[in-house]
This record gives C-alpha cells, structure tokens and sequence, in this order.
C-alpha cells in the first residue's frame, strides 16, 4: 500500500466526486487547510444529525472519537472534525487507538500545526494506512501566479502576466490575500474583459505612475534610514495591519530572490542566467540586483528569510502584537551593520559578476 502523503489536488478531485475516505491527516499551511476543510464539509453534506465538529482547545480526543464511532443516523456515512491541531496533540491516545480500526461508516478528519508528518508519528503512519495525510505547502511564485489565472478565469476574464507578477511582489504568497485581491480586481473593470496591470495597481491603491517596488529596492540594498521613512510614511494612512502582511510579503520576495541568486551564484550559473531564473531580467524595478548581493552571505540571507516568516507568523497569531512595530524591528534586523555577514565559513560568499561576464 502506498503510505506517501496524498496530493490536495488529488483530494479535491475525490470529494468532488463524492468519494470519501475513513481518516485525513491534514497538515502545513493552516489556512490551506481550512480551505480544504471547508470544502470536504461542502462536498459532503452532512446534516446536523451526522456532523461534529471540535474546534475548542478545552474539547477532549475521547469525546470527538465518541463520535466517530457512533453509526450515522438516516445517512450513509458521519463527518467528524477535529479542527483544533491542539486536542490530538495534547491527548494522542484515543485517536490511536481509533485508527486502529476505524470506523468504515465515518470520515474522521484531523487538523495539525506540524509543517510535514513526523517520522515517529504515530498519526500520521495510521491515518496513511487507514485514509490519508496530506501536506497543504506553501505556494511557489509560479504556482501562485498559475492559480491566479485560473481564479482570473473564473471570472470571465484573463490576467496580464505582469499584473499577475505585480500581485505576486506586492501581496505575497498567502492564496487568501491574493483571491481577494483578484476579486477586487475584477470587479473594479466591470464589463472589461482583460485585467491590466495598471488596474491592479489602482486596486492596490497606487496612483497611476506610481512606483510600487521603493520598498522593494530599499531592503534590498539594507538601507535602513530610507526604510523607516517610507514605511512611516505608508503606515501613516489606514490601519496598520492593513499595511502590515503586504510590506511583509515585498520584504520577504526580495530576501527569498536575493538568497536563490547568491545559491545559483555559488553553484556557478552565470548572471544573466542567474536573472533569468529569477525572472528579473529585464525589469529595471531590480535594477543592480547582483551589486546588492555583495555585502551580504548566504548564511545571513538564510536567517534573514527565517526573520521575515517568524513575523509574519508571530502577527498572524498573535493579535496583540503593534504590527507598525514588528515590521520595524524586522527592518531594523535585516539592514543590521554588515560585519554579522563575515561569520560566514560554512557558506563562502561567491564573487559577484557584472550581468554579461561568465561565472567567476
């Protein structure tokens, strides 16, 4: 039997099909998760009678099992879900023994924080064995861009490939976000079949000719007094945790790009390659990209990137965090005095070429 995580897109076939496994073990990017949730529990269609659902901390595994072991009632199958990823964390037992021997009329459906099932998870090898375990990743940029023209299509209309790359740099990778900003979009050109990317600057609220990559070119180069002055300056107007994730996500694209440049750099892809696979070539919004790289390390370009997803983490979780604050002080962290970058002897710092000479 193959005990390999299950693909979502596979999952999604099947439930749209109708067909319902007897356990999931879903994992990684929580609100993915809860996207797929939400679509086993539509797809499904469990009356009152024959749905529970365990989404409180203080909920007990012993309870929720209860219920998966109870026959459905007028009804083929019962859904059981168990959304909280801390009530089989904190009392494995009864869900173990559960699966076991499950439950053939019931779909048991457990939700964790982990980020990949554990090699010595118990849960995960009987959940594999029983139904599924399925690791929602976060999306790649081409993914990410793959999916808003599929969400662009669902709306009658088609996406230019630079707005779907502006969406993209500017709000991040969180598919949430970007639908929403799809949604805006698309409803901001009415009748127009086509969404340029000027109009997704609008809808960003930029005005026309305005540069939405200062921010962008100002963390790369680690310039910390500018930094801060522009994002006063952008957190001056609205909420801040308006503004928070969308800085958040031009921070850690640049950081991420930067890192990928200085690993293709050390591998001995020359520069203009190292551009093209960046797909940044020709934009003059990175305009002397690899001269950026050259005060930094790869070592501090990796701690850096594990900084902007600690943050982003942090604010998403929790609420009482200033997140004006938290985005400052990450600021602060990457544009920090460049002597940290010396400590770098396990990754040395490849030289840095002109875009047009061969790899050094």
């Amino acid at each position: 039997m193959d005990h390999r995580p299950a693909k979502p897109q596979d999952l999604s076939k099947e439930w749209s099909g109708g067909r319902f496994r007897k356990v999931y073990y879903l994992m990684g990017q929580l609100d993915e998760v809860k996207d797929a949730v939400a679509e086993l529990k539509s797809r499904f269609q469990a009356d009152c009678f024959n749905l529970s659902e365990f989404t409180r901390e203080e909920d007990s595994g012993a309870a929720a099992v209860s219920d998966a072991l109870t026959q459905p009632v007028f009804a083929e199958r019962r859904l059981v879900i168990v959304s909280n990823p801390r009530i089989a964390a904190r009392d494995p037992e009864p869900f173990i023994e559960y699966l076991k021997d499950p439950l053939a009329t019931t779909t048991l459906v457990m939700v964790s924080d982990q980020r990949k099932p554990g090699a010595k998870d118990p849960l995960a090898s009987l959940a594999s064995s029983q139904g599924a375990v399925c690791v929602y990743y976060p999306l790649r940029d081409f993914e990410a861009r793959a999916r808003l023209a599929e969400e662009t299509r669902k709306w009658g209309k088609s996406l230019a490939a630079d707005a779907a790359e502006l969406l993209v740099e500017e709000a991040g990778l969180d598919w949430h976000i970007l639908r929403q900003e799809v949604e805006k979009a698309a409803l901001f050109v009415g009748e127009a079949r086509a969404i340029s990317r000027d109009d997704v600057l609008a809808c960003l609220g930029y005005r026309k000719g305005a540069d939405p990559y200062i921010l962008t070119r100002l963390v790369g180069r680690r310039e910390l007094g500018p930094c801060l002055s522009h994002l006063r300056a952008i957190f001056s107007a609205g909420k801040a945790e308006d503004h928070a994730f969308p800085v958040l996500a031009q921070t850690r694209n640049v950081v991420a790009k930067q890192l990928r440049a200085m690993r293709l750099l050390r591998e001995g892809a020359a520069p203009d390659s190292v551009l093209a696979a960046l797909r940044i070539k020709d934009w003059g919004t990175y305009e002397g990209f690899l001269g950026w790289l050259r005060p930094l390390s790869e070592r501090r370009l990796a701690r850096d990137l594990a900084a902007c997803a600690r943050v982003e983490a942090d604010l998403k979780s929790k609420t009482w965090l200033d997140p004006h604050q938290e985005v400052e002080r990450l600021v602060v962290e990457l544009c920090r005095e460049q002597a940290t970058s010396r400590t770098s002897a396990v990754a040395p710092r490849p030289s840095i070429p002109s875009p047009g000479a061969g790899p050094t």
